[in-house]
């Protein structure tokens, strides 16, 4: 869901130092060198172009970048920054699932399950087996609706570290309030269940779950969006199609002529898509969708059934 919580780092600490050293003075702790983004982006790209540099060093420099990038809402400086770690370290986990990540924040399934499928086939490491497992629930219930993955690891003491995300997607697939129950009941202090709560107000996507600086935001100090920032943060669905039923989203695109592609493809096939706007880390994209109508499930397998991979939209 932000980021989806990210890869704990192990911080080894050599107690004699601790002993011996007295403790900063407090504004020595908080001392942070200001800097610029451009700066910043500079700098590592600096470091991941180093020949003289280890593998390690360069390909943590290209994460970086792929982070600082998606932050600032370029897409296609991120898709080559994760491109170049996994061009230096092919089987590389976290740069595996960094990458799957982006691309189902943007709507890349099928790439991003390639990327799931190199991970999870060698990736020794269980922190990163487990994330990309919670990944890959995510890409199914995303392409398809089908929540069971996702169900399943809600009970699962090993994805204990994404149960406020997990909790907070099912609530928005399936519009089941057993869901929202536990995650405000469960994880009160959340974003998620601030989100849930009211307090807070952010794109009602699952997606958001995907996007980096969700680790940073601090809930008790965002301020609730004005209209026109709700407005930009929802579809603009025509009131015709709003009460009718749940919009299903059959692609998501940053060029408008290829919305209408698949669009056209839709029509040629039986159904009535639209194009809507909306807003993925911070740029507009070009979502395709297919009302529901009054069955849900009933959609979805007829989409599935004439070749269209499609989700419900909260």
């Amino acid at each position: 869901m932000g980021s989806i919580k990210g890869i704990a780092c192990v911080f080894l600490l050599v107690p004699l130092i601790l002993i011996v050293l007295p403790p900063l003075p407090l504004s020595a702790q908080n001392a942070v060198a200001p800097t610029t983004l451009s700066a910043e982006l500079t700098r590592l790209e600096a470091v991941a172009s180093s020949r003289t540099r280890n593998i390690d060093d360069r390909v943590n420099a290209f994460l970086a970048l792929g982070n600082l990038y998606q932050l600032s809402g370029d897409s296609g400086s991120a898709l080559k920054a994760y491109e170049g770690a996994l061009t230096l370290s092919p089987n590389d986990g976290k740069a595996l699932v960094a990458m799957a990540q982006f691309l189902i924040s943007i709507g890349e399934h099928d790439k991003a399950d390639a990327a799931l499928s190199a991970l999870l086939s060698r990736e020794r490491d269980p922190s990163l087996a487990i994330q990309g497992q919670y990944l890959g629930a995510l890409l199914s219930a995303f392409r398809s609706g089908n929540t069971r993955h996702l169900i399943a690891q809600a009970d699962d003491p090993n994805f204990a570290a994404y149960h406020s995300g997990i909790y907070y997607t099912l609530w928005r697939i399936t519009g089941l309030p057993l869901w929202e129950h536990r995650l405000v009941t469960e994880f009160p202090q959340s974003p998620e269940a601030k989100i849930a709560l009211g307090d807070v107000r952010f794109p009602s996507t699952p997606l958001w779950l995907l996007f980096h600086g969700r680790a940073g935001v601090n809930v008790r100090d965002a301020a609730p969006q004005t209209q026109a920032q709700t407005q930009l943060s929802q579809p603009a669905v025509p009131a015709r199609e709003a009460n009718t039923g749940r919009l299903l989203q059959a692609g998501l695109f940053t060029q408008e002529a290829n919305a209408s592609a698949l669009a056209q493809r839709l029509r040629s096939a039986g159904f009535e898509p639209l194009i809507i706007q909306r807003q993925v880390n911070g740029r507009n994209h070009f979502a395709v969708c297919v009302n529901s109508g009054t069955d849900v499930n009933a959609m979805l397998a007829r989409l599935k059934s004439s070749g269209f991979d499609a989700f419900p939209l909260p």
